[in-house]
C-alpha cells in the first residue's frame, strides 16, 4: 500500500512540474508576440548585455519563442550545455551571443550574402537553427534549438561539440536533462 501512495505522490509532482513548464512556455511564447523578429534577431549573429541572469535568461526564452513561431517549423533537437573557457566581461554583467544557421536542400546557407529578410530566409529553409552562449562571471553555458519541418526527421545528432566566440574556442559538455533553466543555474552558480 505504501509503495502505491509513493507512486501517486509521484505522478502528482511529475504534472505539477509539467504544469509550470506550460505555464512558462504560453508566458514567453506571449511576450514574443509583442514584438517583432527584427527586434530579437537583427542580425544572424549578433550579442547582446544584461544587467544579470534573469533578465538574460527571459530573453533567451522569449527570443526562442519567437524564432519558433516565425520559423514555422517544429523544434526537433537542441540540448542546453555548459562551455569550457576564458571567462567574457562585457559592457554589462551577463553577456549572450546569439548565431543562426539555415540549410536548404542540403546545402548550407551563407547567411552573409542573403537578399531577403533573414526572417522570410529562415522560415523557407529545411533546417533552422538558433544558438546562444550565455557568459558571466567564470561560466558560460549554451542553449541550442534546431528546427524542422514537421515530417522531416533528424539522422543524427547536430550538436556543436565547440563554439568560437571572440576568437576562443568553447568545448562544450551536455549534462543530462539539462534545460535553459538549467543552463541559467549553473550560469548563477546555483547547481555545480
Amino acid at each position: 500500500m505504501k509503495r502505491v501512495w509513493w507512486m501517486v505522490i509521484a505522478v502528482f509532482a511529475f504534472s505539477l512540474a509539467g504544469c509550470a513548464a506550460i505555464q512558462s512556455d504560453v508566458r514567453y511564447s506571449g511576450l514574443a508576440k509583442e514584438q517583432d523578429f527584427n527586434y530579437f534577431f537583427p542580425s544572424h549573429s549578433f550579442t547582446r548585455t544584461f544587467a544579470d541572469t534573469e533578465e538574460a535568461y527571459d530573453y533567451v526564452r522569449t527570443a526562442q519563442a519567437k524564432f519558433s513561431t516565425s520559423s514555422g517549423k517544429s523544434r526537433a533537437g537542441g540540448l542546453a550545455g555548459k562551455l569550457s573557457g576564458p571567462p567574457v566581461s562585457g559592457e554589462q554583467p551577463v553577456t549572450v551571443y546569439c548565431f543562426m544557421s539555415a540549410e536548404d536542400d542540403k546545402e548550407v546557407i551563407d547567411l552573409d550574402k542573403i537578399d531577403k529578410p533573414l526572417e522570410v530566409v529562415m522560415r523557407n529553409a529545411i533546417f533552422a537553427g538558433v544558438v546562444f552562449l550565455a557568459f558571466y562571471e567564470d561560466r558560460q553555458v549554451s542553449v541550442s534549438s534546431f528546427y524542422l519541418p514537421s515530417n522531416y526527421r533528424f539522422r543524427g545528432n547536430p550538436q556543436y561539440s565547440s563554439y568560437k566566440f571572440n576568437d576562443n574556442t568553447y568545448s562544450a559538455e551536455y549534462p543530462p536533462n539539462w534545460s535553459a533553466a538549467g543552463a541559467f543555474s549553473y550560469l548563477r552558480k546555483e547547481i555545480d
